[in-house]
C-alpha cells in the first residue's frame, strides 16, 4: 500500500482500522483514534468556515493535549501550515520567529494569548486567533466553536498533495544561534514515517510516552498510543521521574523518547525497574547523552531492550542510528579516549559524506569535496528527510545548502564536524561553530570534553575558546556534580581535570579551568550547551590581564 503523502491521512486510517484503541491519554481524560479523528474532522471543517484556507501560515502555541493533537491535524488535513516554536525560547526570541513568519492565524490556550496580546506578537499579520476551550476570551474564535461548526459536516475529504507541497515549519532550538524556520514538506514527513517505522520495528498498537512535543506527533502516524507525560515540556530536565515511572506502569508503555536530560533524570532515580518492564525500546535525540547516563538507565531496562540515540537534526532526521549494546560494548571505550562519539551508520536511503571544514557557501555538488575515511569534516546529508531550505530566510539556506547539479538533489550541511570510519559509521565531534582554533591545533567539543567528563564529582565540561591579543586559548568550564557520591571540591577536581588533560596529546594543550554553578542550556532538550555564554562569562572571569595559562 502506498503511503499518504499528507502525514494528518494516517489517523483516518487509525481510526478505520483500529477505531476503538486509544490515541491520547491526557491529564484529564483519553479519546479513541476515532474519537481524535471525528474532532479533527470537526475542526478542520471549523477552520475553513472562519477563513483558514490552504497555505496559510497558522502559529500554534498549544501544549501536548488532546487539543494539540487535534488542532494541528486539523491544519495539517486543510493544507494550512502549522507554525511550531518553543514556546520555552523567551519572550523576546519568541517575538523576533512569530515576526519572521507573519502568521494569518494563531491557535493557543489563554497563557499564549495573553502574551501575545501584551508583547503584540505579529499583530500586522494576524486576520483570525482562537483560544483553545469553550470561551473566546478576547479572540474572534474558540476551538469549541469551531469544532461544533464542523460536526455536523461529516468526514473531511483530504485533497490531493504533492511531496513537495509545503506543510509545516518548525523552528529549531536556536542552540547555535538565532532560530531558524525550516520548511517542511509533507514528502519529508512522510519519508519521516517510514524512516523510524523501519528503524525501530514500531508496530501498531504500541504505547508511547514521549517528553518531547514535536516527536509526539508521529505517534498516530505510526499507529502508537500516545501517554501525555506529567511534566513541563520546556524544562524537560526537570521530569519527575517517579511520575514518569508512574505512568509507564499504569499504561504499559513501550516506547520512551527522551532528551539525554530525560534519560539522566531516569537513570538516577532509585527503582524504576518494574516500571520499565513493558519497554521495547527507548530513543534519546537532541544531544550526545553522557556514557555514565547511558549505563545507569540500560542497567533498570529489560534483557534485550536497547537505548537508541540517533542523530538527525530539525533539517533532516533521523540521520544515522546506534544502540548501547554498540555504544556501551565497543565504542564508549573511543569515545572516552577522545575519538568522537558514535552515532551509527546512515539510514537506508540517506547517504552522508564528509568535506572540509569551511564557513563558506557551497553552491555546488562535487564528489571531489568529500574526505576521505577517518579524516574529521564537516557532515553533509542527503536523501528524502532533508529539508530544501529555511523559511524566509536566503543567506541561511546558501550557507546549509548544496544542489547537486547531476541528481537536482539539495544536501543539508550539518553544522557538525566528524569523520566516517571503516566500517561507515558516523563519528560526531561537535558543532562546527564550537571548535577552538588556537596557534597550534584545531579542538573539537566531543572529542575534548568527553575526556575530561571521566573525572569523578564532574557533571560535565564546555570547551570554550577565550582571546587575548589576537591569539585564541582553550579553556574547560566544568560544572559539578551536587548530586554524586563522589562530590568534590571545585579546586580538588580543577587538579584532577589538569592531570587528565596531560594523558592525551589533544587536551595536553588546555591549562584554564573555570568551575561554572549551572551550564546555560537550549529549552527543547535542556541538553545542549550554549558555548557561546560560557564563552563570554569566562573571558570576563578571566580578566583582561589574564595571558593564556592557568587561572
Amino acid at each position: 500500500m502506498t503511503p499518504p503523502v499528507n502525514v494528518a491521512a494516517h489517523l483516518a486510517r487509525r481510526a478505520a482500522t483500529s477505531p476503538a484503541q486509544v490515541a491520547v491519554h491526557d491529564r484529564r481524560r483519553h479519546v479513541t483514534f476515532a474519537q481524535l479523528c471525528a474532532t479533527t474532522d470537526a475542526l478542520t471543517h471549523g477552520f475553513a468556515a472562519a477563513g483558514v484556507a490552504r497555505g496559510d501560515r497558522v502559529a500554534v502555541m498549544v501544549p501536548p493535549s488532546v487539543e494539540f493533537f487535534a488542532v494541528t491535524f486539523a491544519l495539517l488535513q486543510l493544507g494550512a501550515i502549522p507554525v511550531m516554536i518553543d514556546p520555552g525560547m523567551g519572550v523576546r526570541n519568541l517575538g523576533k520567529c512569530l515576526a519572521h513568519a507573519e502568521p494569518a492565524a494563531f491557535v493557543g490556550v489563554p497563557k499564549a494569548h495573553v502574551a501575545r496580546r501584551l508583547f503584540g506578537w505579529a499583530k500586522r499579520s494576524l486576520k483570525l486567533t482562537a483560544n483553545v476551550g469553550r470561551w473566546r476570551l478576547g479572540c474572534t474564535h474558540s476551538t469549541r466553536t469551531l469544532t461544533a461548526t464542523g460536526k455536523a459536516l461529516g468526514p473531511w475529504l483530504l485533497p490531493e498533495f504533492a511531496p513537495t507541497d509545503a506543510a509545516a515549519v518548525l523552528f529549531t532550538s536556536g542552540s547555535t544561534g538565532v532560530a531558524k524556520g525550516v520548511n517542511y514538506t509533507h514528502g519529508v514527513f512522510a519519508a519521516q514515517v517510514e524512516a523510524l517505522r523501519d528503524l525501530y520495528g514500531i508496530e501498531p498498537g504500541e504505547v508511547d510516552l514521549c517528553t518531547f512535543p514535536l516527536f509526539a506527533l508521529f505517534g498516530p502516524a505510526l499507529g502508537m498510543t500516545c501517554v501525555i507525560p506529567r511534566m513541563n515540556p520546556s524544562r524537560p530536565a526537570t521530569i519527575d521521574p517517579a511520575k514518569a515511572f508512574a505512568q509507564m506502569r499504569q499504561y504499559h508503555v513501550t516506547n520512551l523518547f527522551g532528551s539525554p536530560a530525560v534519560v539522566r533524570r531516569l537513570g538516577q532515580h532509585p527503582g524504576g525497574v518494574d516500571a520499565l518492564s513493558t519497554l521495547r525500546r527507548v530513543i534519546s535525540a537532541g544531544a550526545p547523552a553522557r556514557l555514565d547516563a547511558l549505563e545507569a538507565l540500560q542497567s533498570k531496562l529489560p534483557p534485550g531492550v536497547e537505548i537508541f540515540t540517533p542523530y538527525g537534526a530539525t533539517e533532516c532526521l533521523p540521520v544515522s542510528n546506534v544502540g548501547t549494546r554498540e555504544i556501551l560494548g565497543e565504542t564508549a571505550a573511543l569515545t572516552r579516549q577522545g575519538k568522537g562519539v558514535c552515532v551509527g551508520r546512515p539510514h537506508p536511503g540517506v547517504r552522508v559524506a564528509v568535506i572540509a571544514i569551511t564557513d563558506a557557501a557551497i553552491p555546488t555538488w562535487s564528489d571531489a569535496l568529500a574526505l576521505p575515511v577517518g579524516v574529521v569534516g564537516e557532515f553533509v546529508v542527503r536523501g528524502p528527510v532533508v529539508t530544501r531550505e529555511y523559511f524566509r530566510n536566503p543567506a541561511a539556506t546558501a550557507l546549509a545548502k548544496i544542489t547537486d547539479p547531476a541528481t537536482g538533489e539539495v544536501l543539508h550541511r550539518m553544522g557538525d564536524v566528524g569523520y566516517l570510519d571503516e566500517t561507515g559509521r558516523l563519528w560526531f565531534c561537535g558543532r562546527k561553530s564550537h571548535r577552538v582554533v588556537t596557534r597550534t591545533a584545531t579542538l573539537l567539543t566531543d572529542m575534548v570534553e568527553p575526556v575530561f567528563n571521566e573525572v569523578p564529582g564532574v557533571l560535565r565540561t564546555a570547551l570554550v575558546g577565550v582571546k587575548r591579543g589576537g591569539v585564541t586559548h582553550p579553556v574547560l568550564c566544568f560544572e559539578l556534580d551536587l548530586q554524586s557520591g563522589a562530590l568534590k571540591r571545585g579546586v580538588v577536581v580543577e587538579d584532577e581535570l589538569a592531570a587528565r588533560a596531560i594523558d592525551f596529546p589533544h587536551t595536553e594543550s588546555i591549562s584554564t579551568f573555570l568551575e561554572h554553578g549551572l551550564f546555560p542550556v537550549d529549552v527543547r532538550h535542556n541538553s545542549k550547551i550554549f558555548r557561546e555564554y560560557l564563552a563570554a562569562w569566562a573571558d570576563k572571569v578571566l580578566g583582561p590581564t589574564w595571558n593564556g595559562g592557568p587561572a
